[in-house]
């Protein structure tokens, strides 16, 4: 649907407003989930970790309320950390810049929870080194669900989408091998890059949470995205250590060095492709390829 004038800027308000309040539910997603004896549902209200007193709906207005709090819980005053507005903020502007590109239609809405969820994964595995399969799976129906409601030649890629097309195919058939071959790919590159590593070297050298994320991953953003996020990704996380390492700020554990987690920068790589793939497909590669 195609929106102009004030109803573009009402409707950009709201998607923006709605990625602000889905922020504030994915630090309720991401403090309890990974948290035994917590359930994201129960207790209903949120609650300060440090003191356990339920917060007031006018303590719990995305980004504004940490502000004039100033980065303190009212009861108890002790400091609450800057991821929450930072998810929140991060989550607003991430529904504005899918909106920008994809206006208000199925894929808006498809891409927005892709990227909730990415978010969600990114935060939990740089806390505790794990990827909730409770987030990964469920993700997986609704990328299937994406690629039929929502077809695209990005997911088979052009070439491979013109070829079916041409020969009779339907576009919701062809989207959907697309997403499944995009998604057995991702997956297994992954898993046999953390194979082969684990034979040669006696351990793992990737989490168990890695390739299913790569197959969601490539299953939301076609075959063509899946070697540039896994390059981008290990250059995001090359870097970081390089810089963690130079400052002193690389994590110790007991026994040495503490491994660091992917899942955050295939996270990352994704929606950095998810906003400017296409365009890196398009400037990069001849006309006959993704025309």
């Amino acid at each position: 649907m195609e929106l102009t004038g004030v109803l573009l800027v009402i409707a950009t308000v709201v998607v923006t407003a709605l990625g602000l309040v889905i922020g504030s539910f994915l630090n309720v997603v991401i403090y309890r989930l990974p948290r035994e004896g917590l359930a994201v549902s129960k207790p209903s209200r949120s609650f300060c970790p440090a003191c356990q007193n339920q917060i007031a709906w006018y303590d719990n207005i995305p980004v504004l309320s940490w502000v004039i709090l100033r980065g303190h819980c009212r009861s108890c005053r002790v400091p609450i950390s800057i991821r929450y507005p930072l998810v929140e903020l991060l989550s607003g502007l991430l529904s504005f810049f899918i909106f920008q590109a994809e206006g208000l239609s199925l894929r808006y809405v498809f891409y927005f929870y892709f990227a909730m969820c990415l978010t969600a994964i990114a935060f939990i595995d740089l806390e505790f080194m794990v990827i909730p399969d409770v987030l990964v799976k469920p993700t997986y129906l609704v990328g299937f669900i994406s690629a039929i409601a929502s077809p695209h030649p990005s997911l088979p890629g052009a070439t491979l989408w013109g070829y079916l097309y041409q020969s009779g195919w339907n576009e919701r058939l062809i989207s959907l091998a697309g997403a499944a071959l995009a998604f057995l790919v991702g997956f297994l590159t992954l898993w046999l890059l953390s194979t082969v590593y684990k034979l040669l070297k006696g351990h793992r050298g990737l989490g168990e949470g890695d390739p299913p994320l790569l197959g969601l991953i490539a299953l939301f953003l076609g075959l063509p995205s899946i070697l540039p996020v896994l390059l981008l990704s290990s250059v995001l996380g090359l870097l970081s250590v390089v810089i963690l390492v130079i400052s002193g700020r690389f994590p110790k554990s007991g026994l040495g060095l503490r491994p660091i987690p992917f899942g955050p920068f295939l996270s990352l790589a994704a929606l950095i492709w998810l906003f400017w793939g296409q365009r890196f497909l398009l400037w990069y590669l001849p006309p006959t390829y993704y025309g």
